[in-house]
């Protein structure tokens, strides 16, 4: 079960880091947009979704190292974080889970299109219905913030 303040920001915030590693365990970050999804499968109710948008990348969305690293290494971090000049407001999530990825056509793919193309305008431009999506099933989530 999702706890409101979990929700509320995982809802809000526009941008996370997605953190794979590969099989020898070499960590690779990139930033993401995401979407908070029911998801998919049996292990949570709720899950986060990110594409392989259109944006330049280098490769085919196959081809990239967070692709390469979830197909050899399904274990990922997410981390949301608030920054403010005023410290007394700094606050950090962090999603652990195992990441699968989403082809076109694959169950949860239009839901977590849909749920990406709701949350940022800038998707209505991009065809998300035609490139995969990673899907993040969460395994604990651990936060702080300040006092």
């Amino acid at each position: 079960m999702l706890e409101p303040d979990v929700r509320r920001r995982l809802q809000t915030a526009r941008v996370a880091r997605l953190a794979t590693a590969d099989e020898a365990g070499r960590p690779h970050v990139v930033p993401v947009c995401f979407a908070l999804v029911e998801a998919v499968g049996d292990e949570a109710d709720w899950g986060i979704v990110t594409p392989i948008d259109e944006k330049p990348k280098r490769g085919s969305p196959a081809s990239l190292r967070r692709s390469r690293d979830i197909r050899s290494n399904p274990t990922v971090s997410l981390l949301v974080d608030e920054y403010t000049e005023d410290w007394s407001e700094l606050g950090w999530m962090q999603v652990r889970g195992r990441a699968t990825l989403l082809e076109p056509g694959a169950e949860g793919h239009a839901r977590a299109v849909s749920a990406l193309e709701a949350k940022y305008d800038q998707y209505a431009e991009h065809d998300l219905d035609a490139r995969p999506v990673i899907n993040v099933n969460p395994g604990s989530v651990l936060r702080w913030s300040a006092p």
